[in-house]
Parts: structure tokens; sequence; C-alpha cells
């Protein structure tokens, strides 16, 4: 097949690829319009409020024209989604300052916070799920399966207020809130990975087990090849795949749903930011935040299915009949 066939193709799938992702980003700004819609409470009102403002027929009135609250439905999405294509995100209602600023400022923390928890859990589930599934049914194993059961068990808010208590109450060794040190990082982020530290753990302990069991891991046992070799290019290898695919839905919940751990240690994240505007009806701050975690949500979602397409044999062979 000549060259210029195979690069037609090939652009044929970047273009299907394009298309996708612009049907889910079209989806997911739908989604976010519809939502704010759908809750309780009138926007004019809360905007009038946070400026001030008496609310009265004629305010309610000019706020709706204002706001475009006065234009049907449809006008309404396709006003609103022309701004943010044009990079207008609009401004809070509550702070009167540009909602894109506010968005810069609370991204980074977040983003801290759950790069570190993920590289905790990283280290300490994968430990575990070694460790005990190369010790299986050994009283080391039971302990492990113990301890993830009791991890995934706890309640986040609990967890929080418990570890507070200890380490900064009692103890004095830990700050409850702020960003400045290091040192305000670990208990934000060890409460956010508990429970995921449990059932990453079983996971990874479940997959290494049935891999174990393969004819080929066996065969390796049999004729004595050390542990440190069979673990590395046999059990973890053949299970990246699974392994990769829970990370990074990890990775999406670390950066996305720390909104109740933010709010309890005071991390000024994007969680933290998202409920105070919602407490008071911050329309602006909302959607754009509703928008920010669809779209991390896709781009997370878009590099695992990178990662797989690049370590499953399988699909390389079907990616290579696409292209020849």
């Amino acid at each position: 097949m000549n060259i210029k066939k195979i690069n037609q193709k090939f652009i044929l799938y970047l273009i299907k690829q394009i298309i996708l992702l612009v049907l889910a980003l079209f989806i997911i700004s739908l989604l976010t319009f519809s939502l704010i819609k759908l809750t309780p409470g009138d926007p004019a009102i809360n905007y009038l409020k946070a400026s001030h403002i008496p609310v009265n027929s004629e305010t309610l009135k000019n706020a709706r024209i204002k706001l475009d609250l006065d234009k049907p439905l449809i006008l309404q999405y396709t006003n609103w989604l022309s701004e943010i294509l044009k990079g207008n995100f609009g401004k809070s209602y509550i702070q009167n300052e540009l909602v894109i600023k506010i968005i810069e400022r609370a991204v980074n923390p977040t983003i801290v916070l759950g790069l570190f928890s993920f590289l905790l859990l990283f280290l300490i589930s994968f430990f575990l799920g070694i460790i005990s599934a190369l010790k299986h049914n050994k009283v080391c194993d039971y302990l492990i399966q113990t301890l993830a059961y009791f991890s995934v068990s706890i309640p986040q808010f609990w967890l929080a207020y418990l570890l507070i208590i200890i380490f900064s109450i009692k103890l004095k060794i830990l700050p409850v809130s702020g960003q400045d040190e290091f040192k305000n990082l670990i208990l934000p982020a060890f409460t956010l990975i508990t429970p995921l530290i449990g059932q990453t753990t079983l996971l990874i302990r479940k997959t290494l087990i049935l891999e174990m069991q393969s004819p080929h891991v066996q065969n390796a046992i049999t004729r004595g090849v050390s542990q440190y070799y069979i673990v590395i290019n046999h059990l973890l290898l053949n299970s990246s795949i699974t392994i990769i695919t829970v990370f990074s839905s990890n990775i999406l919940y670390l950066c996305t749903g720390s909104i109740l751990i933010e709010e309890i240690f005071a991390w000024p994240g994007l969680g933290k930011m998202f409920i105070t505007a919602v407490q008071f009806g911050d329309l602006p701050l909302i959607q754009i935040s509703l928008l920010f975690f669809g779209i991390f949500a896709i781009i997370i979602n878009t590099l695992n299915q990178m990662f797989v397409h690049f370590l499953d044999p399988h699909l390389k062979t079907n990616r290579k009949r696409l292209f020849l």
C-alpha cells in the first residue's frame, strides 16, 4: 500500500477522534447548562443579593435582562456557549472578579494536593498489593486484606476530624489548614486517599494472583526463576493495563473529588471554591467549575486510552491493520 493511502487513513482516524472529542465537549456543556437550570433558586435574586442591590420588581427585571434570563432557554445556552468559546467566562457574583482569575488561583492548590495524594496512593497500594499477592493465604496477606477492608469502610469526614484531633490538637505536630509548608499536605492527602488505598490494594492483589496462576508464570516458578524477575517481567508487565486503568481513575477522583476534604481542611482549591459558589448561588462560577471538571475527566480518559493502546498488543495489532 502506498504512502498516500496510509496518510489518508491516518488523517481519517484523526478526524474521527477530533469529532468524538468535540461531541463529548458539547454534551458536557449541554449537561452543565441543564443542571444549573434545574437547581432551585433564582439566579437574578442571587445576583442582586451579591451586588447588595435591593430586590424589587424593577431591579429583578433589570437583572434578568442583564443576565439574559429573559430570553428562551435555547438562546440562553447559545449565548453562554458562544461567550465560553470566546474565552469570556463572566464575572463572579460574589467576588465581582473575572471567573477565569478565580479558577487560575484555585487550580494550582488542587493539582498539588492531587499529585501528592496520588504519589502516596501509588507507593502504598502498589507495595501492599504486591506483598499481599506474593504472600497469598498467609498471615501477611490476611492482615493487608483486613487493613484494606477497614480503610474502605472509614467515612472520610470522620477520619478527617479524627486526624485533626490527634495530630493537630493533641500532638500539635501538623497544621489543620494552610498551604505554605509541605506538612500542610499530609492530613488532607492521607484523608483523601484512605478509601482508595483499600480499593486499589485489593484490585492489584486480585490481578496479580490471577496472573500468577497463568501457565507461563507457573513454568517460570518451576524453572527456578527469581521472584524479582517474575514480578517485574511477568506479573506487573502483563497486569499493567488493569493497573494503569485503575490508577487513572484514581487521578480523576483525587483532582476532582476532593471537595469535602478541601472544605474541612480549608484548602484553597477548586473544591472549596465550588462549595462557596454553591452556598451563595454564584452561577458563573458554578457553571465554569462543572465545565472544568468535565473537561478534566475527558483529558484523563483520553490519556488512559492512549496508554492502553500503547501497551495492549491486541490493540497494537488492530492499529497496525488500520494504517497498513
